[in-house]
């Protein structure tokens, strides 16, 4: 399985262990029904249970998304609805703090992981080829919390002085998915609403620029590019200074303007000087702001109520497809009760041979979230899983009861 970016291909980093499963649960339940451990006789049930699971998880997920966003509605600083009824600046900052350990939830949900302060602080001292180095003031956020999911490899050109300046191509780490929940303090340069709960999503963002998806960033020159400005700004002073200074020594000579014509030399020249170095200044720091605002452009993926609700279906995506890998696991078992080792064992095995991505993920919680629908327990050695025509039949009873109530 392939998948791309607008530079090209991505491939997986062998080296490192995903923690989610990269398939679309159409994919997963139509890989596993041709498995060869399954009968042929139990395709047609075992697809059956797959639709009652993906059934389920979306009516539980239809909940929390109403929940979710409406919570998140008043903080939303896209909003285009009216409210029934606005909060006060106390309610404001509660609902802002109940709203971030939902999105929090959420986000696990979905197999993100949470970067801590130390990881977010290395990216600000270097940037890659492709990148901007930036500066950044933590003190601007009254809270920022940045996730991450997916490590690949993609490809990316940049100019090379080694080659000549051609154009080389080049591998570089990337998360396939990058996540930023942030409230802002009143003070913020940006103008963020310091009432509001902001959320950006990014994809293929190389890891060492992280810092240039961050709110409150700003450009950080280097030695190198204050070189840049002050090695011309000093040469242009200088060819200014001996351009004048010719024509007033002709003066001189004639006696004329002597005092006036020194001291004015050097005003035009000081002049011309920083006029040089603050212009050369705001040229580079235009051309890396361009640079950033491309990335941006090609590499975001949404906003604020936009981001979880894209949220929400991966989560719902990630529920299932464990769900159901987790069952097919005790299945295979037949009727033997499993450990939870086991079954973690079985589904990285499964998801390995499906797309080649060394994956994991919570098996714990896939095994209890199947004995609450009810077709897994636990016995003295293990876990066991229903037989798939009681495993149907069960989930069936689940459904109707939650339209017959």
């Amino acid at each position: 399985m392939q998948h791309y970016d607008q530079d090209g291909l991505l491939r997986w980093d062998t080296e490192a262990q995903e923690h989610y499963v990269p398939l679309h649960t159409t994919d997963l339940v139509e890989f596993l029904a041709l498995h060869p451990s399954i009968a042929e006789e139990s395709i047609g049930l075992f697809r059956q249970f797959a639709n009652l699971i993906l059934a389920i998880e979306h009516h539980l997920y239809r909940q929390r998304h109403e929940q979710l966003l409406y919570s998140y509605a008043p903080l939303d600083p896209d909003l285009d609805r009216m409210l029934a009824s606005v909060p006060t600046p106390e309610q404001r900052d509660l609902l802002i703090e109940q709203t971030r350990q939902r999105t929090e939830a959420v986000l696990i949900r979905a197999n993100y992981r949470k970067l801590n302060q130390e990881e977010l602080t290395r990216t600000l001292e270097a940037a890659s080829a492709w990148g901007v180095r930036m500066k950044m003031n933590f003190e601007l956020q009254d809270w920022m919390d940045v996730y991450t999911r997916g490590l690949v490899i993609g490809r990316r050109k940049h100019r090379s002085w080694r080659k000549m300046y051609r154009f080389t191509s080049y591998e570089v780490p990337l998360y396939q998915r990058l996540v930023i929940v942030f409230r802002a303090k009143e003070d913020h340069p940006q103008k963020f609403d310091s009432g509001r709960m902001y959320l950006r999503m990014f994809k293929n963002v190389p890891r060492q620029d992280i810092d240039m998806m961050l709110p409150g960033a700003g450009v950080h020159m280097t030695w190198i590019d204050h070189s840049k400005i002050l090695l011309p700004s000093m040469y242009a002073a200088g060819m200014t200074m001996w351009r004048v200074l010719k024509t007033f020594l002709m003066l001189a000579l004639l006696g004329a303007f002597k005092t006036i014509g020194i001291v004015i030399i050097a005003l035009v020249a000081i002049g011309y000087g920083f006029k040089s170095m603050f212009t050369f200044r705001l040229h580079t720091q235009r051309r890396y702001l361009l640079n950033m605002t491309q990335n941006l452009y090609y590499q975001s993926l949404g906003n604020n109520e936009g981001v979880l609700l894209r949220l929400l279906e991966e989560g719902e995506q990630q529920e299932s497809c464990e769900s159901i890998l987790a069952y097919f696991v005790m299945m295979q078992s037949q009727s033997t009760p499993i450990s939870l080792d086991q079954i973690r064992e079985g589904c990285r095995d499964l998801v390995q041979q499906a797309t080649g991505v060394n994956a994991t993920f919570d098996t714990e919680a896939s095994v209890k979230n199947l004995v609450q629908l009810g077709v897994a327990r636990f016995e003295r050695e293990g876990w066991v899983a229903l037989p798939l025509p009681e495993a149907i039949e069960q989930l069936d009873r689940i459904w109707d009861e939650w339209f017959t109530q």
